[in-house]
């Protein structure tokens, strides 16, 4: 295991400059019209031996190394970049946002806030066409990570709490962090229609936020069944397989089309 671990690092610090590491979208969809309204940049790794590593696998390595800062400065301008390609070529189909997840490597760093500038202003977009994602964990950590988030939040970018319910932070502490839309996790979702304690709290969360000013949003939807309790609930926005896995950029063009009638 040890002798793997090893080989596995040594692989990472390869990947990047090998031209391994690639970026992939999953739409952020309206439960209500299933127009895309945003999508999610996620990392992935295409091994030449191994074919492709999960993120399960790879990510929690790069933090431990010392990589993911590097890695999440290069998914943030390729996600800005693709996301003026895809205005460029569909216009108003295209997505109105895209999301970009930080780490707590990129959080720690002094300079963050001009780091995504920098991406803004080298890719033409609008501080609000950005939506940064943080675990919620890493939100209720402590003072300072809540001051570098308001520092983000005060550039106008959108930041969203990801895979909520899995983390420290509770309901009562949603007022303390400056976000904008609370992400369920997927461990939710997919019990919501048979476990009334789930369920329960998934209407907490979504009553919670709004009366809060927030937006909701489910993860991992992968059933119709799912969507439309998400959506009799009023959580209006998902992602998950039942709409489409992470796709390349091209894929993600062809996806919309099919998805829009006419086109």
């Amino acid at each position: 295991r040890v002798s793997d671990d090893v080989a596995l690092e040594n692989d990472l610090r390869r990947a990047m400059s090998e031209g391994e590491l690639s970026v992939g979208y999953q739409p952020l969809v309206d439960l209500v019209s299933r127009r895309i309204t945003g999508m999610e940049a996620l990392v992935r790794w295409n091994h030449p031996q191994r074919g492709p590593v999960s993120p399960v696998e790879f990510i929690p390595m790069a933090e431990a190394v010392g990589l993911i800062g590097k890695w999440g400065t290069m998914v943030l301008h390729t996600a800005c970049q693709d996301f003026a390609w895809l205005r460029g070529q569909l216009g108003a189909l295209a997505p109105e946002t895209v999301s970009v997840n930080l780490s707590r490597a990129q959080l720690c760093e002094p300079s963050l806030v001009s780091g995504v500038l920098e991406a803004l202003r080298a890719h033409g977009m609008s501080a609000a066409q950005l939506k940064l994602e943080v675990t919620e964990s890493l939100a209720a950590q402590d003072p300072a990570m809540q001051a570098r988030l308001h520092e983000v939040k005060a550039l106008g970018v959108t930041l969203a709490l990801d895979d909520f319910g899995t983390g420290y932070s509770s309901l009562s502490c949603l007022h303390e962090l400056p976000i904008a839309v609370v992400k369920i996790d997927r461990s939710f979702i997919s019990l919501a229609q048979t476990s009334d304690y789930h369920r329960v709290l998934i209407e907490a969360t979504i009553l919670m936020a709004r009366t809060l000013g927030m937006g909701t949003l489910a993860e991992g939807i992968e059933t119709v069944g799912q969507a439309t309790l998400m959506r009799t609930l009023r959580c209006c926005k998902g992602q998950g397989y039942l709409f489409s896995r992470p796709v390349p950029r091209d894929a993600l063009v062809a996806w919309i089309l099919a998805e829009v009638p006419g086109t």
